[in-house]
């Protein structure tokens, strides 16, 4: 209560002091060119389609092509400092945001949930999405935007390329280290009523060394499941990603969209665990409508149906083992949602409703005689989610305001017995109330010059592997667990002029009823709530030194702290918080070549810096992990329609990790330590397009 109150008493402070500044009218001007230029909302805005401007939170080129592409994880990392990557394997890794991950951020692809079907976390939701689909990311920070249901700490959005007129298309093909191959197309045309698009993508590589000369096999040298021939020899991934779109608009005002994407991974190495994937299947379907200017009360009206199913299939082939498992994992979201804008003489509003259905079951085999092993260890889960939502934002003056309201009914049950857990609760069917939202404020103290400040409340649900899974007599679930939730602050300012831009942030999450591990005391594993904090901040600039040389900066920082604790576990510090990271990049753009037209010159030199993380929570099972400092150099050509880029990652082959990740081999059953897995050692890397 202490924390909140002081949280709200240091907002009323910062609102008095934009206050007292207001008054200073005959120093303050803003000029209408700024205000068209405005894209600040507490998010980023990282888009990955053609050339771009870093002035407008992009970046200059095509990211897409400029990186070695082999992980959407990766391309976050390495575009935010504020984001970090989980590193599992050498694809199929996940990011943490500010200090939350996992499931306390959200994945969508066009504004519907993505969800992973592993248990253990081995096919996190951004594994789901292949790169040459990709148009754009938004990543949002802070509980601020009510329209999406279910984050604690923010959600990633990834929105995908749509159909255009006439004919266009693009084939891209990509190479490096390690057989790392990649090779795609996509072609899209029609006319102002019909339009079509089609893509494919097939990618594999194979095993990565560190910067020590290690393989990925070799994660587990001396460790329960090992490797086996056919496991050191195999390749870390292959995967076949087929996608389509049909645009329809009868009319200017109306346009239908339906959309479907198929993908197949096979031989999915993850060292991490005791488990490898030997297939995973995803199909992305969505049909939305949209309706411009509907009504005197509607400027825009929406209405979306998606379904987004995983078929997950672990399997011990690839390992030491005496009675190799494998098991079969489905999972599958149904949702929907209606929202309506409108811009009235009081404000711009957004409203609407939406509601999702998952449904999640597993069952574990014997590969040797296919004998039933657990037939309950996702015992068909089905949570169902209904959510409505309200915002409203003001510009009067120098201020911009903004409201938000959104409250979730949310249920969730299991239809099969829960034959683990009930030796300590008879609980199974829970129903949640969760009311939210937000209140933010932007001053514009000059042209080019903005304080903000925000105060915003979210929630997420306990997942159901965290109320459900029966990994077994010694670990199961906790089908007690209350939703968690994030009352969090965030404040800043921005600075902009025509060769320089500098911006930094602060924020201070309070997290009630926070979902950890535990070790409990009656000698099994589960999940339970505590209360806890996060803080930090991030600092970002850009430096025009020259047309065509700028100088690009970052540098983010969070600690958490447990304010009350789960059994056997009396370390304050906070688990799976990443240490204080910095970035660094001197940015050649825009040079034209041999006086040619159509013809650029870009580059990059990056340094990427992390501290030392050794503020870990020791009890949960993390290890300190040393910091590191490595450089990465992009340089790439464009003549007329083809564009070359080659780059090395890793410069100098330095032994690093990036981060700790702790969470349980739910599957496995191998409690809270699992394996670190190392960066890859010095990447090299080219990719040549052609686009029409």
């Amino acid at each position: 209560m202490f924390r909140i109150k002081r949280t709200l008493s240091v907002s009323l402070l910062f609102t008095l002091l934009c206050f007292s500044l207001s008054g200073k009218e005959n120093d303050v001007k803003i000029e209408d060119n700024y205000q068209e230029k405005e894209t600040f909302e507490l998010a980023r805005v990282v888009v990955m389609g053609k050339a771009m401007d870093y002035r407008n939170s992009e970046i200059d080129g095509q990211v897409l092509l400029t990186h070695k592409v082999v992980d959407l994880a990766e391309i976050l990392s390495d575009e935010m400092a504020e984001v970090q990557m989980i590193r599992k394997s050498g694809y199929g890794n996940e990011v943490s945001i500010r200090g939350f991950g996992q499931e306390n951020i959200k994945v969508l692809i066009d504004e519907g949930i993505v969800e992973g079907a592993c248990g253990s976390r081995k096919d996190p939701a951004l594994s789901h999405i292949n790169m040459l689909t990709v148009q754009e990311i938004v990543v949002k920070q802070g509980p601020f935007d009510v329209t999406k249901p279910g984050y604690l700490g923010g959600y990633i959005n990834v929105i995908t390329k749509k159909p255009d007129s006439g004919f266009s298309g693009e084939i891209v093909s990509r190479a490096g280290s390690y057989n790392f191959t990649s090779n795609g197309f996509m072609v899209t045309g029609g006319n102002e009523y019909v339009k079509g698009l089609l893509g494919y993508n097939y990618s594999k590589s194979g095993q990565y060394e560190d910067g020590a000369g290690n393989g990925l096999s070799q994660v587990r040298d001396g460790l329960a499941a090992s490797y086996n021939n056919r496991g050191i020899n195999a390749d870390s991934f292959k995967k076949h990603d087929l996608w389509g779109k049909i645009n329809i608009t009868p009319s200017e005002k109306l346009s239908l969209l339906l959309e479907h994407t198929y993908g197949e991974a096979r031989d999915i190495l993850t060292p991490r665990v005791v488990f490898d994937t030997e297939k995973e299947i995803n199909r992305l379907s969505k049909i939305s409508l949209a309706i411009d200017n509907a009504g005197s009360f509607s400027d825009n009206l929406t209405l979306s149906v998606y379904r987004n199913a995983i078929e997950h299939y672990p399997f011990q082939g690839f390992r030491n083992v005496p009675v190799p498992k494998n098991n079969l994992v489905e999972s599958a979201i149904t949702g929907g949602g209606i929202s309506n804008m409108v811009e009235t003489g009081y404000a711009d509003i957004m409203y609407g409703v939406d509601i999702y259905h998952r449904e999640w079951w597993g069952d574990v085999y014997n590969s040797l005689t296919g004998a039933l092993l657990n037939g309950y260890l996702i015992p068909n889960v089905k949570s169902l989610n209904i959510g409505a939502f309200f915002k409203a934002d003001k510009r009067i003056d120098k201020w911009s305001m903004g409201l938000g309201l959104r409250y979730d009914r949310f249920r969730q049950k299991a239809d099969e017995e829960l034959v683990f857990t009930q030796s300590v609760t008879s609980l199974n069917k829970q129903t949640d109330s969760l009311p939210g939202g937000y209140f933010m404020v932007k001053y514009y103290l000059r042209d080019g010059m903005m304080l903000f400040s925000g105060i915003g409340r979210s929630h997420r649900t306990p997942t159901s592997a965290e109320r459900y899974i029966q990994g077994g007599a010694t670990f199961f679930g906790n089908p007690g667990l209350n939703p968690a939730s994030n009352t969090e602050y965030d404040m800043g300012i921005t600075i902009e002029n025509k060769r320089w831009e500098i911006s930094a942030k602060t924020f201070y999450s309070n997290l009630d009823d926070f979902i950890y591990q535990e070790f409990n005391s009656a000698g099994y594993q589960s999940y339970t709530n505590i209360d806890a904090h996060i803080l930090g901040g991030d600092i970002k600039f850009r430096l025009d030194i020259h047309d065509s040389l700028s100088l690009n900066g970052g540098v983010a920082y969070q600690r958490g702290y447990k304010d009350s604790f789960p059994d056997n576990n009396r370390e304050k510090e906070l688990g799976q918080i990443a240490p204080l990271k910095t970035k660094l990049s001197l940015d050649f753009h825009g040079a034209r070549s041999f006086d040619i037209d159509n013809t650029e010159l870009y580059s990059t030199i990056e340094w990427v810096h992390s501290e030392d993380a050794d503020h870990i929570d020791q009890d949960a099972g993390e290890v300190p992990i040393s910091g590191w400092d490595i450089m990465n150099i992009r340089i790439g050509y464009r003549y007329k329609s083809a564009v070359i880029n080659l780059g090395i990652d890793n410069v100098f082959d330095r032994l690093y990790t990036v981060a700790n990740s702790y969470e349980w081999d739910v599957i496995g059953g191998t409690g809270a330590n699992p394996a670190i897995v190392n960066e890859p050692g010095r990447f090299i890397y080219g990719s040549l397009a052609f686009a029409w």
